[in-house]
């Protein structure tokens, strides 16, 4: 106890004294996110490489402490992939597809690595990883919303682990980082995770998540990963209707996720996040209770009052600001 406590309070503070020097390599080199385009929010110029500094440090700990097993080493491999490409992405700008084609490759590779795993899992678990390293790229564009989401994520991440009887270390260092960080990317933040940041942290989560699908004792368990990352899986999910339903390319930006939608109809950047996270908590604690046979029918009648409330807000956010509903 008293060696993970270590290694993850020694991952928070690298986190934390790597970063200012991350901010001025990154206005040195010119790795800026510059307001301009419709979608940005910001107003002023703001440096967005800041996964080099937790990714860094999330894999040096993972490593360094022996919590990265032979098999989470693939994964960590894979990450360091789409994080190369991310950065390459935030430095020179690289078409949709390429990035797509490097985080299959990179989801291949890692899901390979694992064992024990039938044709049809391992096929889920790819479109799984995939889903998740696009959907962390999508909510990165409001200050402290990617950074506050990642932490709730990977603490429900660590507690589920507690329930199935597995080491929570892994996903606490990646808390860890991610509340370092989250120190420069609250509003006003200095720093943006950028694609290298936020697509590298949704692979390590849909990775660390696999577990979850399998190691559930009843039937409904298996959904308690599924409400941990509820939020930027809802927000990928609507913004693929949205955007099939306009017959505009999947991959092209726009402004209509719900923190955009938020921002527009009044709400502060601070305000819009906190709300976004909050809700995120309640649906993750929900996947919590789902692991547990004794509380899962109260959960999944709480679960279904959510999703009504929430469809019922959105439908009230966009009629307010004005838009049309997808």
């Amino acid at each position: 106890m008293v060696q993970a406590l270590f290694w993850i309070a020694a991952a928070w503070a690298a986190t934390v004294a790597l970063l200012p020097a991350v901010i001025k390599f990154a206005w040195r080199i010119g790795a800026l996110d510059v307001p301009g385009e419709a979608r940005r929010i910001h107003r002023q110029s703001v440096p967005r490489i800041g996964g080099l500094a937790f990714f860094s440090v999330f894999v040096a700990a993972a490593l360094l402490s022996g919590a990265a097993d032979a098999q989470f080493r693939f994964a960590l491999a894979g990450a360091a992939v789409v994080f190369t490409v991310g950065f390459v992405d935030d430095l020179v700008g690289l078409p949709a597809w390429v990035k797509f084609f490097f985080q299959a490759v990179a989801a291949a590779f890692s899901i390979g690595g694992m064992q024990n795993k039938t044709w049809i899992g391992a096929f889920a678990a790819f479109f799984w990883v995939l889903l998740l390293t696009n959907a962390h790229n999508l909510i990165d564009g409001m200050d402290g919303l990617f950074a506050g989401t990642a932490i709730l994520e990977s603490i429900g991440l660590a507690v589920a682990f507690v329930f199935l009887g597995r080491s929570p270390l892994l996903p606490l260092l990646l808390a860890a980082t991610c509340v370092g960080f989250y120190r420069f990317n609250r509003s006003p933040a200095r720093i943006f995770a950028g694609d290298c940041g936020s697509g590298s942290v949704g692979f390590l989560l849909g990775m660390l998540s696999l577990p979850l699908f399998a190691g559930q004792s009843w039937g409904l368990g298996f959904l308690a990963p599924v409400f941990i990352m509820g939020y930027p899986l809802a927000d990928v999910a609507t913004t693929v209707l949205r955007r099939s339903l306009r017959r505009r390319p999947l991959f092209m930006a726009d402004r209509g996720h719900l923190h955009h939608l938020l921002f527009d109809l009044g709400l502060s950047g601070r305000v819009s996040a906190g709300l976004l996270q909050g809700v995120g908590a309640a649906v993750a604690l929900l996947g919590e209770l789902l692991m547990r046979v004794e509380f899962a029918p109260y959960a999944a009648v709480v679960s279904l009052l959510c999703v009504a409330v929430l469809l019922f807000a959105r439908r009230f956010v966009v009629l307010r600001s004005g838009r049309k509903l997808l």
